[in-house]
């Protein structure tokens, strides 16, 4: 990296978590999903079974399920759940990502919860914010589990991303496929940076500009149970997908790799 002359000192933008406007609620779960019917009820129940000192949401952004996941979405009777309903334009993950943080009932910090997946018990929300405030940071980053569908623990197991370092993780950061999860985001920033309208990959894209200038906070807790089952998206892909995502995530560091040197040239 000192060789590219890419390469990042430990210094960071400043960040004020007051900044951004007034918020109804401090944090917002966003679920976004499609055609998920046998998990989506998990992934929700989990989300509003939190345990927080604050108002908190849980958004869930449908992109035309067409397989029964809007009547299970719909069959939840609580205040706290905003259901948002795609168009038939084309969105994908990151699409729908958009769509929830710049809902006006989005909350000052976003968080990741995919619709296969739950949180690992009704701490998750508060741990994040509490992360959030006491680094006063642009993103924390927590630990998952891998598990099969009813939760039994899968290897590797505990994916915690130990290896990041203050002084040089956002630049180990393009040598490895992904930051990690769960990820929570400060809405305001996230909001001027926006997620690319791709289903793969648009998490490494954000965090990557993120950390090219602001600090990213880890919790090395298990937050998250991440589960394996045979719909996932990333499920038996063949070797032609592989390529194709395995290319896309070249593209974004070849990109951030560009995006630094010209910030070291200022």
């Amino acid at each position: 990296m000192k060789a590219t002359e890419a390469y990042l000192e430990p210094e960071f933008k400043s960040v004020d978590l007051r900044e951004g406007g007034e918020f109804e609620y401090e944090a917002s779960v966003v679920i976004p999903c499609r055609n998920r019917v046998r998990t989506i009820g998990d992934a929700i129940r989990s989300a509003l079974s939190q345990k927080t000192d604050f108002s908190y949401n849980v958004i869930v952004v449908d992109d035309n399920s067409v397989d029964g996941t809007v009547d299970v979405i719909k069959s939840f009777d609580d205040s706290r759940l905003i259901y948002i309903a795609q168009d038939d334009s084309y969105h994908a993950i990151g699409g729908n990502w958009n769509a929830a943080i710049h809902h006006p009932k989005c909350g000052r910090f976003a968080l990741q919860l995919d619709s296969d997946d739950v949180y690992s018990d009704e701490n998750t929300v508060q741990k994040f914010v509490d992360a959030f405030r006491r680094e006063n940071c642009a993103m924390v980053i927590g630990s998952y589990q891998i598990t099969d569908i009813n939760l039994r623990p899968l290897p590797p197991g505990v994916i915690d991303h130990k290896e990041w370092t203050e002084s040089n993780g956002r630049n180990n950061a393009l040598r490895i496929n992904g930051l990690g999860a769960p990820r929570g985001f400060w809405v305001p920033l996230l909001r001027t940076i926006n997620f690319p309208t791709v289903k793969y990959g648009e998490d490494y894209a954000v965090a990557l500009r993120i950390s090219r200038e602001y600090r990213i906070a880890r919790i090395y807790d298990v937050m998250y149970d991440c589960r394996r089952w045979e719909d996932n998206s990333d499920a038996a892909l063949d070797v032609q997908k592989v390529n194709a995502n395995n290319y896309y995530k070249d593209s974004l560091r070849t990109w951030e790799l560009r995006a630094r040197k010209a910030m070291n040239k200022v």
